[in-house]
Order: structure tokens, then C-alpha cells, then sequence
């Protein structure tokens, strides 16, 4: 019997809790059509806010997702909007998804060398790659302050630290956040003793919870420039460490000089003041928190009576550490998910996704198409109408626009998706997945029925195993070249 059919299969469904809301009738599943043309949208200049989350896992979220966190504002979004079951962090580590989402490539085209598939991500050249001047790369904010936009980021940048590589160089017109990867939720200081808070290129600091300020900072920029269209990026900290609640300003901080670089309990831990049997209460309450912001966000919308005109995406930029170097035991919850933060199975990169368009988005909706960090930015040129780069251009991007699923229901293109970190691999096309480790013999996992990645079926579809390392090796020879 013949497979080579089952290789482009219907994506997916997540099985958490999306799935039982549909055999109830409680939401709409897309699963029909075809995306092939541009919608009716095209041409609008809707407010786009883009909102990732740090390190917020699968199965952190309460609701929909099955999580312990109450997190009724982002239930909120969902059932006004579109829930995604198998949305994907484009790389399995922050900084990479940050410059995968911004430029709408993989992160390996960003800042790598030629031989990148095979270089930590997190060590990049100039650390990191989109602020390298002869990469030439064009963010979302480039692309959309052409098209008339005020742009703004907010919170983790994470793409590099000197001058050239701050986001007012890279297409924002504002910026107010911290240039490194994790810096302490109330001093601003990061792990190296140094104060990272920057208003635009000069260090200015904000007082207060940085989830908290974060919002503050998009909401004053949503009524200063409502009369224009704008786009803010709202890259959150919660719930990445130092795992701190907006409770704990009163518990040791870190100061300006020291070094908070240890792995280890204690003083001059990178990872939290608590003890590491009280990390879960902890993280869940930073998701509960970063929760309240996205309802303060989203009723500021309501009330400058934005909100059939804003388009709000929320993601995260991985999954969620289960343990911590095998030193903290337990940290976050990635659901069913096999894996964690910086690993290639499901639990590094299948992420939550949600996105929000009154009017436009059909209410209650929930779609099991496969899509990725990457897909956003050709998203939001399919709406505007702008042209995306060439095949072959400097700019060509890896996305593609997820438009006609937002807003028609219809289905995506058949397409391979790659994630690599180190010596491992794992590419995706439909409901199949082939994860490698090199020198050892590949791995295949049918997610449809096997979402944990419980089961290598490896010797059962052997022309699967061949259909899919030829992707991965097309995949690695295109992001190489």
C-alpha cells in the first residue's frame, strides 16, 4: 500500500480543549476552501498590534488551552476572534523567533553564517544578526512605516545591543524597553549588572512592574497617534525569568554592578528571589498578570473606539521551560506537548495564537491550519496590498499570508515547515513530522493522532521518512544559499 497521499493531510486539531468546543457547536472550525487570492480587505489600513509573550507555554494558559492560570481575557479574545490549535514559534528559542516574526524569514537567513543550521542560533554574529549591516533585512515596522504607519515596540528587543542594532534603526519610531533578554521586572537590570531601559537609543528608566509599564507604554502611544494608522509590537517579558510577580517588589531586586548570572538558588541567581518549589505559583500568576494587561489593553481599544479597526495577534516566541537545567524541577506547562524551550518537539514551538479583528475576524472561530511566526508580516502586506519581495530577491520572505484564513475560513497551501537547533532537526508537513539528531537514525511522528510525540512510527512509512528528508534537505540548501 501507497502513502505518498498522507504526507499533505487536513493540519492537525489540538485535542486540549478547542476540540470539545467544536463538537459542542460553542465555536465555528474553519476547514474549507482554498487561500489563493487576496480578500476584500486588501487595501485597508487597519491599527495592527502584535503581542508575544516570553517563554508562555502550550498549556499555561487557563481556558482553552487547559491550563491552571485564569486567563479570561485572553478567553475573551479568543471567542471574539480566531483560535489557533497548531499555531508555531518560527524558531524554538527567543531570539530567533523575534527575528523570524519582524522579517517574515527564517531565522537562519537572519544573521547566521552559510553554515548556520549547524551554530546555536543564540550566538550569532554581532548577537544578533538583524542589526548586521550587510544583511540589509526590512522589519514589519520598516515595511508598514512606508505604508504611512506610526510604529512603536515595546519591552524585550533582544536583537542585538549597540547602536545600530536599537529598533529605531529597524523601522520604529519609538521604542521603550530593554535591548537584552532578561532583565529584572522591577530594577530593569540585567543579568550582567547593567541597566537596560531605553527610551529609543538613551537609557531612560520606568518605574514600575515591567508588564505592567509595557501596557502603560501602549496605550499612552494608541492615544497619541489615533488618528493615524499605527502599529505596536508589545513584546512581553512574563512569564520569563526572573520569575517575579508584581507582589515581589519588596524582595531582593538586582542592583546596578553585581552579577546575577547563576543557574543555582540563592543570591545572584539569574532566575528568581523565590524558592524553586514555589516557581509554578509563581509563573502561573506572571501569566495571570500579563492576562489583566491584555484586558486593560483591550478595553483602552474599546474606549477610543478602535476596536473595529485594530488587528490584534497574540503568540509567544516558544514554549515554556518544563524544568531548568534539571536544576529547577518544575518552571511552566506545555500541555500534551512532548518537550520544552530550545528543543525541536512540539513542546519548543507549538505556541498559542489568537487573533482578534472585530468585523472582520468571525467571532467564536477556531482553525486547525498550520502557521508560524513568519506568517505575520505577509499577513499584514496582504492586507495593506503591498507587494511582498520577489523569489530571489534579498528580501524574499518564508511566510506566507494567513489572511484568507483569518477571515474566510479557507484552508493554507501544503508547505514544510523547518525547526533546527544544534545537531537537531525536525520538519513538518501536514500531519507528519520527521525530528532527527545527527548521526542517529530519524524519528516520525503522525500528529493527528499522536500530538505528544509518543510514537516513532519510523519503520512503518518509510517513503514518508524519504518524502520528508528531502524537504528538509531542499529546506537547508534554500536557507543556506
Amino acid at each position: 500500500m501507497r502513502h505518498e497521499h498522507l504526507i499533505n493531510p487536513p493540519s492537525v486539531t489540538n485535542a486540549i480543549s478547542a476540540a470539545a468546543l467544536i463538537a459542542t457547536g460553542a465555536v465555528t472550525m474553519y476547514s474549507s476552501g482554498c487561500a489563493t487570492e487576496r480578500e476584500d480587505e486588501a487595501g485597508e489600513r487597519p491599527n495592527i498590534i502584535v503581542i508575544m509573550a516570553d517563554d508562555l507555554g502550550y498549556g499555561d494558559l487557563g481556558g482553552y488551552f487547559g491550563g491552571e492560570a485564569e486567563t479570561p481575557h485572553l478567553n475573551r479574545l479568543a471567542q471574539e476572534g480566531m483560535l489557533f490549535t497548531d499555531f508555531h514559534s518560527s524558531g524554538v528559542w527567543c531570539s530567533p523567533t523575534r527575528a523570524s516574526l519582524l522579517t517574515g524569514r527564517y531565522p537562519q537567513r537572519v544573521g547566521i553564517d552559510k553554515d548556520g543550521l549547524d551554530v546555536d542560533i543564540a550566538d550569532w554574529d554581532s548577537h544578533y544578526g538583524i542589526a548586521r549591516a550587510d544583511l540589509n533585512e526590512i522589519t514589519m515596522a520598516g515595511y508598514l512605516k512606508q505604508a504611512g504607519y506610526a510604529t512603536a515596540a515595546f519591552g524585550k528587543w533582544h536583537l542585538g545591543f549597540d547602536l545600530t542594532a536599537n529598533p529605531v534603526n529597524h523601522g520604529f519610531d519609538e521604542f521603550r524597553g530593554l535591548l537584552a533578554g532578561c532583565g529584572d521586572f522591577f530594577s530593569k537590570i540585567d543579568r550582567f549588572g547593567n541597566r537596560d531601559w531605553w527610551h529609543n537609543d538613551q537609557l531612560e528608566f520606568q518605574e514600575g512592574y515591567v508588564t505592567d509599564v509595557i501596557t502603560d507604554n501602549a496605550i499612552n502611544f494608541m492615544k497619541e497617534k489615533r488618528d493615524k494608522p499605527f502599529f505596536i509590537y508589545m513584546a512581553h517579558l512574563a512569564p520569563h525569568f526572573p520569575w517575579q510577580t508584581s507582589e515581589d517588589g519588596d524582595l531582593e531586586t538586582r542592583r546596578e554592578g553585581e552579577d546575577f548570572t547563576s543557574n543555582e538558588p540563592g543570591p545572584g541567581s539569574k532566575l528568581s528571589p523565590h524558592p524553586m518549589e514555589k516557581i509554578p505559583e509563581v509563573v502561573q500568576q506572571m501569566v495571570e498578570e500579563l492576562d489583566d494587561n491584555i484586558g486593560r489593553l483591550v478595553e483602552a481599544i474599546r474606549e477610543l473606539g478602535l476596536d473595529h479597526n485594530t488587528l490584534v495577534f497574540f503568540t509567544s516566541d516558544n514554549g515554556n521551560y518544563i524544568h531548568y537545567h534539571n536544576i529547577w524541577p518544575e518552571v511552566g506547562c506545555n500541555g500534551p506537548l512532548r518537550g520544552q524551550k530550545a528543543q525541536v518537539w512540539e513542546g519548543g514551538h507549538r505556541v498559542p495564537g489568537i487573533a482578534w479583528w472585530p468585523g472582520h475576524i468571525p467571532a467564536l472561530s477556531v482553525t486547525n491550519e498550520t502557521a508560524a511566526s513568519f506568517d505575520l508580516l505577509p499577513t499584514f502586506l496582504n492586507i495593506l496590498g503591498i507587494e511582498a519581495p520577489p523569489e530571489g530577491s534579498a528580501n524574499v520572505l518564508d511566510g506566507v499570508s494567513i489572511l484568507p484564513v483569518l477571515t474566510k475560513g479557507e484552508t493554507l497551501e501544503p508547505r514544510a515547515l523547518l525547526w533546527a537547533r544544534h545537531q537537531f532537526r525536525a520538519v513538518r508537513k501536514g500531519e507528519w513530522k520527521l525530528v532527527s539528531e545527527k548521526g542517529e537514525e530519524p524519528e516520525l511522528y503522525n500528529l493527528f493522532f499522536d500530538i505528544g510525540e509518543e510514537l516513532n512510527v519510523a519503520d512503518k512509512y518509510p517513503e514518508i521518512i524519504k518524502q520528508l528528508e528531502e524537504e528538509l534537505a531542499d529546506l537547508e540548501e534554500r536557507l543556506s544559499n
